[in-house]
């Protein structure tokens, strides 16, 4: 569980702030808004990759008292921008992600047979002696992602893990870590809203850098969607889900030329 009251972070002159937050196990949770809202430092700070200020909780400790080592076996983070340049082939790049759980030094049979599984998971199995650095962007997005599955944390915060990939591996994935969800808390920032309407049940919005809403699917509304992204938002209602479409001619949102 995951209980925040009274954060807030500062980045140069922006500032995050979270009035009050609870997430438990099983709570598969989009995070949206515009660009420069609040939603990586939002990650970051559950991460705790960047000072805060108020009450953040894990399992009813303090996240300040947890230690370092403890925090990366609880925690896997996939950052918006990762740089992994290095001349590794993409088994160990994967098989990396276990390295809390070494002794510094030596892998286990187990941390290999981890890593095999989420290779064949991600369907890039078949990648596993490439080099790191001569595969697509969104293989190389897919091997990340497996790394930071391959931790099998309870808590994972996903910064855009779908940029780059290709729509069948986007379901795949999203399939997955729904499944893997039952006893997790998963996090992941997206910017499609309509597929987050399809494949998510809760959504966290952050405008100017402040949670403004914390709504499930049936709370959604179109009034909502307006004011977190400031361009008027409309809902296709059909048995299958929620299209949304902009109307930004009609409603004088759309940017004029300069």
């Amino acid at each position: 569980m995951i209980e925040l009251k009274g954060i807030s972070a500062k980045q140069g002159g922006f500032r995050l702030s979270v009035e009050g937050l609870l997430m438990r196990k099983g709570d598969f949770v989009a995070v949206l808004g515009n660009n420069g809202s609040g939603k990586s430092t939002f990650l970051s700070v559950l991460a705790g990759l960047k000072k805060f200020k108020g009450k953040y909780l894990l399992e009813g400790q303090s996240f300040q008292s947890i230690s370092p080592l403890y925090r990366h076996r609880i925690i896997s983070f996939l950052p918006q921008q990762t740089s992994l340049n290095m001349p590794f082939d993409v088994h160990y790049v994967v098989l990396t992600g276990r390295y809390p759980y070494t002794n510094g030094r030596n892998y286990k049979d187990e941390d290999i047979r981890a890593t095999e599984r989420i290779l064949k998971e991600f369907d890039i199995f078949h990648l596993r002696h490439r080099q790191f650095n001569e595969l697509s962007g969104g293989e190389k997005q897919r091997a990340l992602l497996a790394r930071v599955i391959n931790r099998n944390s309870p808590i994972i915060l996903l910064d855009e893990p779908l940029s780059g990939i290709d729509l069948k591996h986007q379901h795949e994935i999203l399939n997955f870590l729904k499944r893997l969800c039952k006893d997790r808390i998963i996090l992941i920032v997206i910017h499609d809203i309509s597929l987050a309407i399809r494949e998510f049940d809760r959504f966290l919005f952050f405008v100017k850098g402040t949670l403004a809403h914390d709504l499930q699917k049936r709370e959604l509304d179109e009034e909502k969607l307006t004011r977190v992204f400031g361009v008027k938002v409309n809902f296709i209602r059909h048995k299958k889900g929620v299209f949304v479409y902009i109307e930004g001619d009609k409603y004088g949102f759309r940017n004029k030329k300069t």
